[in-house]
């Protein structure tokens, strides 16, 4: 009889588990002077992995202490972060500054060299300017002397009559006109002196004069005037040469 009891408990509680209400019937159908009892499943640890054994599963008990180490890692993790903290802004205010720096000195550095291809353009630009003023005064100067010689062709001849004495004089008046005009853009006359040695950048040899008065190869006669372009500047331009004849069988080197 108590081996059926126990075999019908057994499977009622195996039937009943899980189900609270059908455990409390189970107890209540169960005299009280059995020895039987009921007991719930007690739940294993999982293992993690299929190899791993029920002993390596189960958490060893002295790994499980009061918590003091923990504690104690935990408040000088917060101690570093507030140092760290602290010591944060000053450290970032150190890199702004570093990088503004930089910064400051990579465009003072493009400021430079802006500047430098500046000046640089600058006279580029104001010496491409003077050489072409230099060049179209030189062009229309020319063709103004050109004009101005012929005027003072007619101007220095001779005239008898009433009539042409006029306009002889009237053509010297705007001769020198013309002359004042070109004096005024640095226009003027290259200066020749008899004696003076002959200089083939400014002078033109036209004829020879045999001479015992006068050095060699020095300026025996003016025929026709020169004209030169900015005189007093480092760079003047010779626009009409100067046509002289020149002394020949006199004494190399000038009397003193």
């Amino acid at each position: 009889m108590k081996v059926v009891s126990a075999r019908l408990v057994r499977t009622l509680a195996v039937g009943a588990a899980g189900r609270p209400q059908a455990q409390l019937r189970v107890r209540e159908a169960l005299p009280l002077s059995s020895s039987l009892h009921l007991f719930r499943p007690q739940l294993q640890p999982r293992r993690l992995y299929a190899s791993q054994t029920d002993a390596e599963s189960e958490v060893p008990k002295d790994q499980t202490g009061d918590g003091k180490d923990g504690q104690d890692d935990a408040t000088a993790s917060t101690e570093a972060a507030e140092s760290a903290a602290e010591e944060a802004p000053e450290k970032l205010l150190q890199k702004k500054l570093t990088d503004l720096q930089e910064l400051v000195r990579q465009n003072k550095h493009e400021l430079l060299l802006s500047l430098a291809d500046f000046e640089n353009n600058k006279k580029r630009f104001l010496k491409e300017r003077e050489d072409r003023r230099r060049s179209s005064m030189s062009n229309f100067a020319t063709k103004m002397i050109q004009v101005y010689g012929k005027l003072n062709d007619f101007a220095v001849e001779k005239h008898n009559s009433g009539t042409a004495q006029a306009l002889h004089e009237g053509v010297a008046l705007t001769r020198d006109l013309y002359k004042a005009s070109l004096e005024k853009f640095g226009v003027r006359p290259i200066q020749v002196e008899i004696g003076e040695p002959f200089v083939a950048a400014r002078h033109e040899k036209t004829d020879t004069i045999q001479s015992t008065q006068l050095p060699t190869n020095s300026v025996a006669a003016i025929v026709r005037p020169g004209w030169i372009l900015d005189p007093d500047t480092p760079k003047p331009i010779v626009l009409q040469k100067a046509e002289v004849h020149v002394s020949s069988d006199g004494p190399k080197v000038p009397p003193s």
